[in-house]
């Protein structure tokens, strides 16, 4: 395959987790896959090794959400709850001792904004994500405040897919 100068991409994206839009970031948004390995070694090669073999497979993704609003926190933060209607509402947040992260899981699709909504050929699914409620945010003179939200991926249990890059809804 020749190269191709269309194949440079730039842009922001919509970030949607579950089937919920989390709204504006800024600062943009960040994934990083992690691999580990183990080198093999055998006393006759010395130090060099002769094979390296994965071990396991992490990704995770920053999210600096820019709206910062009651119902985005109770999407982000295990043990939260919504109390109350109109303006008279509140965030009430326990400590969530105990609640498993996989079981709470959603998928995390992050879809490049200058492609139709319906383009997903450039999305990036975590099929199973949740984001533990580490939050960071500060009140700051010129600056927006941004919930800067760290989402965790999960492999499937069944077929082990970690993420997908690409249209996800393609079978097979």
């Amino acid at each position: 395959m020749a190269s191709d100068t269309k194949n440079v991409k730039l842009g922001v994206c919509l970030v949607y987790f579950g089937d919920e839009d989390l709204g504006y970031t800024k600062g943009g948004v960040e994934v990083e896959v992690q691999t580990e390995t183990h080198e093999v070694q055998v006393d006759q090669f010395g130090k060099s090794p002769i094979d390296e073999v994965v071990m396991g497979r992490t990704v995770t993704a920053k999210v600096p959400l820019a709206e910062t609003t009651l119902e985005n926190l109770v999407k982000v933060m295990p043990g939260a709850k919504l109390v109350g209607t109109g303006s008279d509402k509140k965030v009430v947040v326990t400590n969530a001792v105990g609640t498993s992260l996989l079981k709470i899981a959603k998928e995390l699709r992050f879809h490049p904004q200058a492609n139709a909504e319906d383009d997903r050929s450039d999305d990036f699914t975590i099929p199973l994500a949740a984001t533990s409620g580490a939050l960071q945010f500060a009140y700051k003179l010129e600056d927006e405040r941004i919930y800067n939200t760290t989402f965790k991926g999960y492999p499937d249990p069944t077929t082990k897919t970690l993420f997908v890059v690409g249209d996800n809804e393609v079978s097979g």
